[in-house]
């Protein structure tokens, strides 16, 4: 036991020394411009690279807005015109319209931000299980909506192609998108029948709104529509996702929705992988476990469910597995303070917890960026596992040269903004 402890000291003083040389820190997180050009450091390691993960640890902090607008900036400047984020495919089709006019009404009318045109007012379609709680008051969807709302602003001026590769946690909004596409195709005897078949109606279960669905697609399947056999399978798809996720009653009991909406994340990656030409490049943005490279080097997760549901890859892994050798990767980490999540189980306190990452991280400054050079010797800690904290407290064990190419972090953090 001493001769691994006397390791394990020399391999935490010889990081500190690595880091003390490499890490670039930052006096104010939101000088967004002068941060970019800092970024450099980080050019060898995005050469070649088609891909770039933008992960971070816990969704509900306010001092991610900063983070990403800074690595956009950066990679803008490297040709990464395109972008995904963590959000509902019918979502991310009105803040890809407002990025490209500047019209505000498409922001008023994205569910995630509360928008509540769409839903039905004759079935009640919230969660009914374990995750009921963190549904409706409990959600800070104000405070989520004023941070992605200034976010999108900022976009605008960075200058993207957007779209969202998630679940719509609240579906309804593609009935209105198809409805748009559909004014603009010429009537005939087909879209009449397309149009009959997507119309809601009174009473009806969920499983009988996707029997209509899947009726209405196989309509759309002949007629050959592309953009409108896309709006609505994800349309299709999302009340999937609620039938089978919405009544689990326990945490394991979700796996099988998770790994239905990382399936999901997949299909929407690919399609967009699909319109774009190969030399253009893309960004995604999401949670630090959606975009791990390599799952088989996680230990310890002491989460019941996360992405893949324990089946399937995650999205990072499986994009990584068809793209080998042209992904960069960026795993954004905090040390301590507040978040706004909404699960009553999980505290808003974060704590920092001796022994970590994060908390060794926190000893060598407050608000940096590092580069993981696994050839250095003395960055051999992170060829390593160790604990790594994220959301709600929970760890997870691995080796993050496996995981990311640099961490950003970020030790004091607080809640979402209004």
């Amino acid at each position: 036991m001493k001769v691994f402890d006397s390791s394990r000291r020399r391999a935490i003083e010889d990081f500190r020394a690595y880091a003390a040389e490499r890490a670039i820190e930052f006096k104010d997180l939101e000088a967004i411009e002068e941060n970019a050009r800092r970024l450099s450091i980080l050019d060898p390691l995005l050469t070649g690279k088609r891909f770039a993960y933008i992960g971070e640890s816990d969704h509900f902090i306010h001092e991610k807005y900063e983070y990403r607008l800074l690595m956009l900036k950066y990679l803008a400047g490297r040709g990464f015109t395109h972008l995904g984020e963590e959000v509902g495919a019918s979502d991310g089709m009105r803040i890809d319209r407002f990025i490209a006019t500047g019209d505000e009404s498409q922001l008023e009318r994205v569910t995630i931000y509360g928008y509540a045109g769409a839903t039905r007012s004759d079935r009640d379609d919230t969660p009914t299980g374990i995750l009921r709680e963190s549904f409706g008051d409990a959600y800070p969807t104000a405070l989520f909506a004023a941070e992605q709302k200034r976010f999108a602003h900022r976009l605008r001026k960075i200058g993207v192609r957007f779209f969202g590769f998630d679940i719509d946690p609240l579906p309804g909004g593609g009935y209105e998108d198809l409805a748009e596409m559909l004014d603009s195709i010429p009537a005939d005897a087909t879209i009449d029948r397309i149009r009959n078949a997507l119309r809601r109606l009174p009473g009806e279960t969920i499983d009988q709104e996707i029997t209509r669905l899947d009726e209405a697609l196989r309509l759309i399947e002949a007629g050959r529509l592309d953009a409108l056999r896309h709006s609505a399978t994800c349309l299709r798809d999302s009340f999937d996702y609620v039938r089978i996720m919405y009544p689990a009653k326990t945490f394991d009991a979700l796996n099988p929705g998770m790994a239905f909406r990382e399936r999901y994340m997949h299909r929407q990656v690919d399609r967009m992988l699909g319109q774009m030409r190969a030399d253009e490049k893309l960004a995604l943005m999401s949670h630090n476990m959606h975009l791990c490279r390599a799952p088989d080097a996680v230990a310890g997760n002491d989460a019941g469910a996360g992405p893949g549901g324990k089946t399937d890859p995650p999205l990072g892994a499986w994009l990584a597995a068809r793209y080998p050798g042209e992904i960069f990767s960026v795993w954004m980490l905090i040390g301590r303070g507040r978040d706004s999540q909404p699960f009553p189980t999980l505290s808003k306190e974060i704590r920092e917890k001796a022994g970590t990452l994060n908390a060794l991280l926190g000893e060598i400054g407050d608000c940096f960026v590092l580069p993981i050079d696994p050839s250095d010797p003395r960055a051999r800690l992170l060829t390593e596992n160790i604990e790594i904290m994220h959301d709600g407290n929970g760890g997870v064990r691995t080796a993050i040269a496996r995981q990311a190419d640099a961490i950003f972090f970020v030790r004091d953090v607080t809640p979402l903004r209004a």
